[in-house]
């Protein structure tokens, strides 16, 4: 975010201008200074992309007090002019807000306990949408194999944990592995599992989807005693399923919650007039009333709720779950009530509790659905756009009324973001390891948002070439299940989690030792209180509400129906007039840790015990056995060599690994003045090879793959002797390889190639270098630092160049003398003799003797 000059409007909002980055490009806004870049994301989304939100919340205030039902509330413009002024500076200050959705056109079925076969209807409503996502994916074979994932638990005997695990149930993990064959996402697989292990045998499985916060399909009236029989199960069942069923416990509160859908929405925010003897009641009232105007005139059922509820009790020193926090939220309740009827709204319409995140996040992120504090921290945007973990305003107000250490208190929550002391993991243990500043530093800066370690201890902030180069991770290593870059350092769990709370801190003030029992109580978070208190939260504003509220949870990826089970009794029993029940979408990066299954032998190639036989009888039997193929290592000193050339125009250097016999095992391809996104998938491309080769890929099969391949870069080849032309940058790698470990010498295309005894190019014309002809010393062609001296100086090799020799012969078809070495073997009458040391061979019936 960059500040570009500021002005004023709106009752001394300091507005400024700034430059918001998007996906796809950047715009200049007027937007408040104090807002962050994602509240000024979602008011240009209200205001349809407008880059000046005061105008564009001024211009809104202005269509609603000319529209068709503002006759009867503004009779006189200067009514009108007021009503866009207070309402344009209200929405400018944060403290309302109004959503512009449409009204839900769908309205949800309605299933009354009354009618019979409450189960029927939910069964038929899992089974339309079912049927619906099977006909878009078109999955009858997936639908099978995960099928005989369910009936791999069913038909297990024994332990019920042990049938649903894949570690110790062989048949399960074979029906895994052939659903995700055919296409099944790990996801699906686990809610099979859990599906079986819940008794719900049939039916196609889907991912778990995370609907729209407002979006119901099915209302379910139950009896609050029904849910402990078959109907409970089947309401349970279809909760967990689909996200979209609610249950209600009378007629008339799931007809209101069906209308719901179609009133319009706005918000107060309570945070926005203070907390306890600083509160704004004035203020709040002139909100409150002037929010119930604006909704009417659009003539829908208004539904206002307040945002931010638990922000407000915790800066007021109340802990959520007391007596005393739901006696003030009555009566701010109460008292909002009595401000809506008196601006005229009807009985249709009132306070609501109801979730909207657009809504939310316009008003900072304040709560609409009353739930319990989510904890001190929040997140908060620096000058320079980066996001970071900070106290939100709430905390700091009831830390100052509790009188708690607000230092202590922040130390605890955010960590020291850094590791210079940490202990276990700090700069030193890391510099011991191999990293170095520039990969602590990239670490460091991602900690003000990391929830945990690992996350900024990634390959993508680490680097995926220092932890292959200096820790020696592979490549197949990089991206299996749980890696974890601190395991691969070397660290202990206990030094991770050590580490852990001095740079992050911990996620809630429940363990800090600073804090006396009644502080703790009343700093508790959502995740340390339960969902009990919210249950009784509900109920205790519900005779406030114009709507019935509904307790919205949001389980676990992972939860089982049995929780969604215990989850609904729990709200029948409160008196809470509405519940819903979903899970949270799976991790994006989620994979199940199948077992080797070993493959079980074909009739055919079992061994049976073998036959009496007569002692002269003999049987030859032939059996073919297929193993898993196995990974060949490389040895840690290589031997290969590096080709430097250029295909037109742009350099390539291709560096080979070899086995000990010689067989090519890696290649690395480097680019010279490419672009970052082309170095990077060259450099993936040869990692993909090089696994493959090592896996046992013949290396013609890649040859014949990506010759002749065409894309630019390609033309002429320089600096390679073998091959002078190139379609592509693949075709001229897989050329060379081809000409150097297979022999192709089909693949060379230079008219005048001519490769030396090693295949390796001569470089620059040297006087002091030996003629082409001439034997040439070793060291022109092995390493001397990979044979590390153990080579003798005086080897030579000898040109394979064709050139007579004495006696007329050619050294094409002379031998080799097993004394000396040479080649200078000619032959003179019946014998052969060495020129070079004098040896004589006679041969005999073809064999040389010595």
């Amino acid at each position: 975010m960059r500040s570009t000059g500021t002005t004023k409007r709106g009752q001394g909002v300091r507005i400024e201008r700034r430059i918001l980055e998007r996906a796809n490009d950047a715009v200049e806004v007027l937007a408040p200074a104090a807002w962050t870049n994602a509240r000024v994301e979602a008011w240009m989304e209200w205001a349809d992309g407008a880059a000046d939100l005061p105008e564009a919340m001024f211009r809104f205030a202005e269509h609603l007090a000319q529209g068709p039902g503002a006759q009867a509330l503004f009779p006189t413009p200067r009514a009108r002019a007021s009503f866009r002024r207070d309402l344009g500076a209200a929405m400018l200050g944060g403290a309302v807000a109004i959503s512009r959705k449409p009204p839900r056109l769908t309205i949800p079925t309605v299933a009354s306990a009354a009618e019979p076969g409450l189960e029927l209807s939910l069964g038929g409503f899992r089974a339309q949408r079912r049927g619906r996502l099977a006909a878009q994916a078109a999955a009858v074979e997936l639908g099978a194999r995960l099928q005989a994932v369910m009936d791999a638990i069913l038909r297990c005997e024994g332990d019920a944990d042990a049938c649903a695990d894949l570690q110790r149930n062989m048949s399960l993990a074979r029906a895994a592995e052939a659903a995700r064959t055919a296409g099944a996402t790990d996801a699906m697989i686990l809610e099979a599992i859990m599906r079986a292990r819940a008794g719900d045998a049939d039916g196609a499985i889907q991912p778990p989807a995370f609907p729209e916060s407002d979006s119901l399909g099915l209302i379910a009236v139950a009896t609050r005693n029904a849910l402990a029989g078959a109907a409970g199960r089947a309401l349970s069942l279809a909760s967990w399923e689909t996200g979209t069923v609610a249950a209600t416990f009378s007629e008339a509160d799931a007809r209101r919650l069906a209308a719901a859908g179609a009133a319009a929405r706005g918000a107060v925010n309570l945070m926005a007039f203070g907390a306890g003897d600083d509160f704004d009641a004035s203020g709040f009232d002139v909100a409150v009333g002037l929010l119930a105007t604006a909704l009417q005139t659009d003539g829908r059922p208004v539904a206002i709720a307040l945002a931010g509820l638990a922000d407000w009790l915790a800066a007021q020193g109340l802990a959520y779950d007391s007596e005393d926090s739901r006696h003030a939220a009555r009566g701010l309740h109460a008292r909002a009530e009595a401000v809506i009827r008196a601006a005229g709204v009807g009985p249709d319409g009132g306070l609501a509790v109801f979730d909207d995140p657009d809504l939310e996040l316009m008003l900072g992120g304040a709560q609409l659905s009353a739930e319990p504090w989510r904890g001190p921290q929040t997140v908060a945007e620096t000058e320079d756009g980066r996001i970071v973990r900070v106290l939100s305003e709430s905390a700091l107000q009831a830390f100052a009324r509790l009188g708690v250490d607000g230092a202590k208190a922040r130390a605890h929550l955010l960590g020291a973001c850094d590791l210079a002391d940490a202990p276990g993991i700090n700069h030193r243990t890391l510099q011991a390891r191999g990293f170095t500043d520039h990969e602590i530093a990239a670490v460091e800066a991602a900690l003000p948002m990391a929830a945990r370690l690992s996350d900024a201890f990634t390959p993508d902030e680490v680097g995926v070439g220092f932890l292959c180069d200096v820790l020696g991770v592979s490549a197949e290593d990089l991206v299996a299940p749980g890696f974890d870059v601190l395991t691969a350092a070397g660290f202990s769990a206990e030094d991770i989690a050590a580490a852990e709370t001095h740079a992050l801190g911990s996620p809630s003030l429940a363990d800090a030792p600073f804090l006396n029992a009644d502080q703790r109580r009343i700093l508790q978070g959502a995740d340390d209180l339960g969902h009990q208190p919210y249950l009784v939260m509900l109920t205790a504003l519900q005779p406030t509400l114009a709507w019935p509220p509904m307790a919205d949870f949001t389980l676990a990826w992972d939860a089982t129906p049995e929780e969604a089970r215990q989850l609904l009794d729990d709200a029948a029993k409160s008196g809470v007039a509405a519940v819903r029940v979903r899970r949270a979408p799976p991790p994006s990066r989620l994979a199940l840790d199948l077992p080797r299954i070993p493959e079980a032998p074909s009739r055919a190639n079992r061994e049976a015990p073998p036959p009496q036989q007569p002692a002269a009888a003999e049987r030859v039997v032939e059996r073919i056995v297929e193993r898993d193929r196995a990974r060949r290592k490389l040895p840690d000193r290589r031997k290969g060599y590096i080709q430097k050339a250029a295909v037109g125009g742009h350099k390539v250097y291709l560096h080979t690994g070899e086995y000990d016999d010689g067989e090519l095992g890696e290649i690395f391809i480097d680019m010279h003045k490419e672009g970052a996104a082309f170095r990077s998938l060259m450099n993936n491309f040869a990692i993909g090879i090089s696994i493959g080769l090592q896996y046992g890929v013949p290396l013609e099969e890649f040859v014949d793959a990506f010759v002749f391949t065409r894309f630019e870069p390609a033309g002429p080849v320089t600096g390679n002797d073998s091959v002078k032309s190139a379609t592509s940058i693949l075709d001229y790698i897989f050329r060379e390889l081809g000409v150097s470990y297979l022999g192709r010498d089909d693949l060379a295309n230079a008219d005048d190639a001519q490769l030396n005894a090693d295949g390796l190019g001569r470089g620059a014309a040297d006087a002091s270098q030996p003629a082409p002809d001439e034997p040439q010393p070793v060291s022109h062609f092995i390493s001397k630092g990979f044979s590390r001296g153990a080579a003798p100086d005086n080897l030579v090799v000898l040109s394979p160049a064709t050139r007579r020799l004495g006696g007329g012969m050619t050294r094409d078809a002379a031998d080799v003398c097993a004394e000396c070495g040479d080649v200078a073997v000619v032959r003179k009458g019946a014998s052969l003799i060495c020129e070079t040391c004098g040896a004589r061979a006679d041969r005999r019936d073809g064999d040389a003797k010595g």
